[in-house]
């Protein structure tokens, strides 16, 4: 009964802290030594996140089983890989090392219809610590609406913080644009609405919105499933 018990324990353990701190190493040297056996890197970007002087690291990745993957004989491409994804952020240490600091499984969306491009488009570090997580959707076929998103998070409070957030929304068949700015530090939104055919916006409204606190990388979980002010975030 007790080694019952503790083999419970153990796996409801296991369990709470997720299969992405069981896969990740908390400490590497570089990506080959960070990234496990049977997963790809999707992207990677290096800048001081924390400005603490020091240069960290971000990255995404798939798994590589064949069994998470589908044939398809419609239109798109042939293969859709379902593979899980996941993002990782590490810390540079003063020894020259990484410390894992935040794993999230769900950030890095799948390009899950066989019509779809890659809808992940990569990570992008300013020079003051700003980090950009963009995606991109199109597809061959199913949808006539294209567009680009980019979530833009500071780390404060050891947190990653959503800041700032804009997309380009367009249908290409009536030419009709939509996009949003959102400034979540000012609590400020801006869309503005226009068409392939005309040079000049045809409209723009500004508005202010009431957040309470930030939103961060774990808080939204998954993106565009959160709603916000009439958007998908």
């Amino acid at each position: 009964m007790k080694n019952s018990l503790t083999i419970f324990i153990i796996f409801l353990t296991l369990t709470c802290f997720g299969q992405s701190d069981i896969i990740l190493t908390n400490m590497g040297t570089n990506l080959v030594d960070i990234i496990p056996n049977n997963w790809r890197l999707l992207d990677s970007a290096i800048g001081d996140l924390n400005q603490d002087g020091i240069s960290d690291l971000i990255f995404a990745i798939q798994k590589t089983d064949r069994n998470n993957t589908e044939l398809n004989d419609g239109l798109g491409t042939d293969t859709l890989d379902l593979n899980p994804r996941m993002l990782a952020i590490y810390f540079g240490t003063e020894s020259g090392g990484f410390k894992k600091q935040l794993v999230s499984e769900y950030f890095i969306i799948l390009r899950d219809s066989p019509t779809m491009d890659e809808p992940f488009e990569g990570f992008n570090i300013s020079k003051k610590g700003i980090l950009d997580v963009n995606f991109r959707f199109w597809h061959s076929a199913g949808s006539w609406f294209m567009s680009n998103h980019k979530y833009r998070f500071r780390f404060q409070n050891n947190e990653f913080a959503l800041i700032g957030y804009d997309s380009s929304e367009a249908h290409r068949a009536s030419g009709e644009t939509t996009d949003y700015s959102v400034n979540f530090l000012t609590r400020k939104i801006k869309i503005t609405k226009g068409n392939f055919s005309n040079n000049e916006p045809e409209s723009i409204e500004r508005k202010e919105f009431y957040l309470e606190k930030l939103l961060t990388i774990k808080s939204i979980k998954k993106p565009f499933k959160l709603e916000f002010e009439g958007i998908y975030l």
